[in-house]
């Protein structure tokens, strides 16, 4: 499974790396400009990402930015209702209006920081990903 982590927190992009790193390839970048290029780097080089796990707070371009434009990538491309990058946006403050109007349109999920271990097994779960019947919660020990 291919994974992308974008979050200028340091120890939360190496612990979620750490975990995906077991799973196949999983880069990790600290900003949205970096993980948009990426995900295009990723894209022509057909192996896209099966999942992006993004903070919605970094300095410059947003999560939010970088969500809107890697959906927006998709469409120009032919990308599939369905059939998009599973992506799972993470936030340290409460759900905000524009987070809301993601969830509601086609975010896979959102979770709250500090991650929860069993939070993020369960929405692994819910996401059907490949490895989510591997995670346990000593895997991520």
């Amino acid at each position: 499974m291919n994974t992308l982590i974008v979050d200028d927190e340091h120890l939360t992009a190496k612990m979620l790396k750490r975990l995906f790193d077991r799973y196949g390839r999983c880069d990790a970048t600290v900003s949205g400009d970096e993980a948009l290029a990426f995900f295009k780097k990723a894209w022509q080089s057909e192996a896209p990402y099966d999942l992006i796990v993004m903070d919605i707070m970094m300095p410059g371009v947003s999560g939010i930015e970088v969500y809107e434009a890697i959906r927006d990538y998709e469409i120009e491309n032919g990308v599939k209702d369905g059939c998009e990058t599973k992506i799972i946006l993470m936030t340290g403050m409460g759900v905000s209006l524009d987070m809301f109007k993601i969830y509601t349109t086609s975010c896979m999920a959102y979770l709250y920081k500090p991650i929860d271990m069993k939070e993020l097994v369960s929405v692994l779960n819910q996401l059907k990903l490949p490895l989510s019947s591997d995670v346990s919660l000593q895997s991520l020990k």
